[in-house]
């Protein structure tokens, strides 16, 4: 079968979720990329990112938690409801306190499973913030020790970097293509392919993701069209409409700045010496440091980060997504437009929720943005 329809598979059926249920390692659910999933992996259990995209899992949340909070927090509270959900089973859930809406989160999901908080910096960048981090880091290996009863040893977690390094690598050779005029990976299969990484087994995952990337190497390549990239707050499967529908008019989506997409699997674990303290520190930076999420009081690096992606994907356009209801992506939308005006790069900013009636609207608007695009390029010769 084609080599995307593996991912699709992930998604779309109760397979994986099955496997979960009746596999001998405890699951962790975790929320966000700052939770380090090479150190769950040490510990002997498996990491599967719980947040999730489904609108009518967003309604079933409502009966916990407030109508007026982020899609994500009430689909995720919905998803967990269901009996036999996509995950399998929960025996830890990991939920760092990002936002308001998460740092009340625990309260909703202890009947779920026990809760782990881990407390984030204000400022990632400020005197004593890796330290503390680093603390909280701690903090979870122990737990994940006694969920599981397996000490998190050198071998263990160097096995576990290797894991996630190589998953990385594979995903980077994927952007490659992105980064083609015109692109032979589409901006939606990019972020199938993330959503996927959500649950999957790491090492499967890199063995069909490096297949796909062989398979579209010699693959024909689409229309030209206009290059984006798409940033904001996070789209996750089922609700990549925005992507489908920008792609449905003819443009592309070669780049993304999300947490949900290439953020997750863009950078490797990297520790100056293989010995237990060095990659203990190591895999507390990379969770962090190279994060972009707004949730942070400086955003210097997400603007610096949003026009590199300009560059390195000639693109020519960003679209900034944003999510009824999340004010950390709305505060930041201003700043981000004023970077890019100053490089002379169109943005287009759109908020939307998981429900499917603002899709009209959502055509029309990047219908505009695309006549807009066009008409700005040059008239070639």
């Amino acid at each position: 079968m084609p080599a995307l329809d593996y991912f699709r598979e992930v998604l779309e059926t109760a397979q994986r979720a099955e496997e979960l249920k009746t596999g001998s390692r405890p699951v962790v659910g975790t929320m966000c990329n700052f939770v380090p999933e090479a150190l769950i992996i040490a510990a002997g259990a498996v990491p599967v990112r719980i947040c999730a995209g489904d609108h009518s899992a967003a309604l079933e949340g409502e009966a916990l938690v407030p109508r007026d909070i982020c899609p994500v927090c009430k689909s995720t509270v919905g998803t967990l409801q269901r009996p036999g959900g996509p995950h399998g089973r929960l025996d830890l859930l990991v939920v760092p306190a990002v936002c308001d809406a998460k740092k009340k989160l625990p309260q909703v999901l202890e009947g779920q499973a026990p809760v782990h908080v881990m407390e984030l910096p204000v400022d990632k960048q400020g005197q004593g913030a890796e330290r503390r981090w680093l603390d909280q880091v701690r903090l979870l290996a122990e737990r994940l020790e006694k969920l599981t009863g397996q000490r998190i040893t050198r071998q263990g977690l160097r096995g576990a970097i290797d894991l996630i390094n190589a998953r990385q690598n594979a995903y980077r050779e994927l952007l490659a293509l992105r980064q083609e005029n015109p692109p032979r990976l589409s901006g939606l299969e990019a972020l199938l392919l993330a959503n996927a990484s959500f649950t999957d087994d790491v090492a499967r995952w890199t063995h069909h993701a490096r297949a796909l990337a062989s398979e579209r190497q010699s693959a024909p390549a689409p229309a030209p069209g206009p290059r984006l990239v798409v940033t904001g707050a996070p789209l996750i499967y089922p609700n990549l409409r925005l992507v489908e529908l920008i792609e449905s008019l003819g443009a592309h989506v070669v780049a993304d700045e999300m947490c949900s997409g290439s953020e997750r699997l863009y950078v490797p674990i990297i520790p100056q010496e293989w010995n237990l303290p060095e990659m203990l520190l190591a895999v507390a930076e990379t969770a962090l440091l190279p994060t972009t999420c707004p949730c942070f009081s400086r955003h210097d690096d997400r603007l610096t980060r949003i026009g590199e992606l300009v560059d390195a994907y000639s693109a020519d356009g960003v679209v900034y997504h944003n999510l009824r209801l999340c004010a950390l992506y709305q505060f930041e939308a201003t700043a981000v437009r004023d970077a890019l005006a100053a490089r002379s790069v169109p943005m287009l900013e759109l908020q939307t929720d998981y429900t499917p009636e603002d899709t009209e609207q959502m055509h029309t608007r990047v219908q505009a943005f695309l006549e807009m695009l066009e008409a700005r390029a040059p008239v070639p010769g």
